[in-house]
């Protein structure tokens, strides 16, 4: 049996026929009929046939004045016929306004999509190859919603009597279920009607997913945001005698079909800064549980002295610590340059944060006596820290630097509890969304060591120590570049590379490292691009939302 469409697909193009209010022949495609839409297309095996006229059809024109107000913009209705039989077939219907009568007049497109199952065969009662009934409920060129015949029951019922059922649901019991929909789907569900969408700003839904949420992390599961290849993926990690990773889904932050190349993200209270490989006109703050995003295009600076080559900026993703309301704080993104290290005689100094009230870049006064070495911030509470030196010292990371959102400014360089240079210094990482883990490891005598903060605030850090360990008898040192830690269980899950050869590192991998060892090993696959390292940070959903643009589009910014 040939595979049914399912959830997810891309809707198949093909060439379709109708006759317009003028009685004129017209023609178009099915993307675009759909494409930037949200599109009910449901298919009939025959015009003026019984069963499709009494039973298909009438029950999307009774429905259709409800279903355009709610999340419909198209409603179409779909056969193999001649486009002027479907055209009377649809006059006969005198109360239908939205319903638009389309016909695949030579069966072409129903031949396309006879690999998804929706062909229907009736040579033998003289009525050559039709369609099957269904129903297809595309967003954007996507299936969101696939229901094709099934025992005789027409596909407009299945949807309509799961859509009614929905509505007439008591509410806790609807906001019960939706809380139950994987994260990576959840963007469809607020797309479903403005009664779904209106859930995720409600505090009883709220608790019910920080509910969901410590639950997970009372079974052992640590749900993780990690970069791989380029692309983002949920992640759940149990960490015990039986270690596991269970990938959730990979996410996608655009609308269309296609999904751009990351090369870096940033988390902040469930929202993800991320910033594009191949794009440096552009960012994107996107929150994966609401299925929001905000593009933000960055400022085009030119340095003095004929620089040509592309600048690598620093970013950060915080927020202003004035509101006890989580969903009302305001995000702000920190964008700079400093590259004193290479051209300290002429380096490009440049700091700007942008505010999404006022939809600005805004440059800031800063004089730096501090270098920051890591690229990678971490986002702690609205605030952002690195690892830092003194400008002019060429020493070893031995410090930490905070930069406050609130107040918009640095604080002092805050003494980490060791001293490493960059190749022993992992970046930092988040232990409950409450301190700061910091790790490194010693090329001389590889004792690994991982301190935990017992205060930290933007001008004052104090350190315990977690634990320490020899590495020794590992084949090489780790290669690290983020990781996190479980408290309870005192173990470092590190992402890293796998070096197979001495120049050749080739496989993404997770090593899971306690005080007595290397617990055990997780191979997570050779990546497409050996050059992209895997990413990591803590994740819990958020329903923060995502201030829209002001105007329908906003002026470049430039110097």
């Amino acid at each position: 049996m040939a595979p049914i469409i399912a959830v997810g697909d891309v809707v198949p193009d093909g060439t379709i026929s109708f006759v317009d209010d003028n009685d004129q022949l017209q023609t178009a495609s099915v993307h675009s009929l759909s494409a930037g839409k949200k599109v009910i297309l449901f298919g009939v095996p025959g015009a003026f046939t019984t069963t499709c006229s009494m039973k298909h059809v009438p029950g999307f024109i009774e429905k259709a004045e409800e279903l355009k107000s709610n999340y419909v913009d198209e409603i179409i209705c779909f056969s193999v016929n001649d486009p002027f039989v479907m055209k009377a077939w649809g006059k006969t219907y005198a109360e239908n306004k939205h319903v638009k009568f389309v016909a695949d007049g030579s069966g072409e497109y129903t031949l396309l999509i006879d690999n998804l199952g929706l062909e229907l065969d009736l040579k033998d009662k003289g009525h050559g190859v039709r369609s099957k009934s269904f129903t297809l409920l595309i967003d954007n060129l996507k299936v969101i919603v696939a229901k094709v015949e099934s025992g005789g029951e027409c596909p407009l019922f299945q949807l309509e009597t799961m859509k009614m059922t929905m509505s007439n649901l008591p509410i806790d019991l609807v906001e019960r279920i939706v809380s139950m929909v994987p994260l990576k789907f959840m963007r469809s569900v607020r797309l479903t009607c403005k009664r779904w969408n209106g859930l995720f700003k409600s505090r009883s839904f709220m608790k019910m997913h920080i509910d969901k949420e410590a639950a997970a992390r009372e079974l052992g599961e640590t749900r993780m945001i990690v970069m791989m290849d380029y692309n983002v993926y949920l992640m759940g990690i149990v960490v015990n005698e039986n270690t596991s990773t269970e990938s959730l889904g990979k996410l996608t932050c655009l609308d269309d079909s296609e999904q751009v190349k990351i090369s870096q993200v940033f988390h902040c209270d469930g929202l993800l800064l991320c910033i594009l490989k191949d794009d440096d006109t552009k960012i994107v703050v996107w929150n994966p549980y609401l299925g929001q995003t905000r593009w933000i295009q960055t400022r085009k600076y030119y340095r003095a002295g004929g620089w040509k080559g592309r600048d690598i900026y620093t970013y950060a993703l915080g927020y202003e610590n004035n509101s006890e309301n989580r969903s009302c704080r305001s995000p702000k993104i920190l964008r700079f340059i400093d590259d004193f290290k290479l051209r300290p005689e002429n380096p490009a100094l440049r700091y700007e944060i942008y505010d999404f009230d006022s939809d600005l870049w805004t440059t800031l006064d800063v004089s730096p006596h501090w270098r920051i070495m890591s690229q990678r911030g971490l986002s702690l509470k609205g605030n952002t820290y690195w690892g830092a030196v003194e400008r002019n010292n060429y020493a070893p990371i031995s410090h930490i630097i905070c930069f406050d959102f609130t107040r918009e400014r640095f604080g002092p360089l805050l003494p980490l509890p060791f001293s490493a240079w960059g190749s022993q210094f992992a970046s930092l990482s988040s232990v409950r969304e409450e301190k700061i883990a910091a790790l490194f490891q010693t090329s001389e005598t590889f004792k690994f060591e991982i301190w935990i903060t017992t205060k930290i605030e933007a001008e004052n850090v104090s350190w315990s120590r977690f634990f320490t360990m020899d590495t020794s008898y590992l084949d090489t040192k780790l290669s690290y570049k983020s990781f996190f830690i479980d408290e309870e269980k005192k173990v470092a899950v590190v992402f890293e590379k796998e070096r197979k050869t001495i120049c050749d590192l080739t496989h993404d991998t997770i090593k899971i490292i306690g005080e007595d060892g290397c617990i055990m090993k997780l191979e997570l696959g050779e990546p497409a691009d050996k050059r992209c390292w895997p990413l990591v940070c803590p994740y819990v959903p958020s329903v923060v939302q995502i201030k829209l643009h002001k105007g329908s589009k906003r002026k470049e910014q430039s110097d």
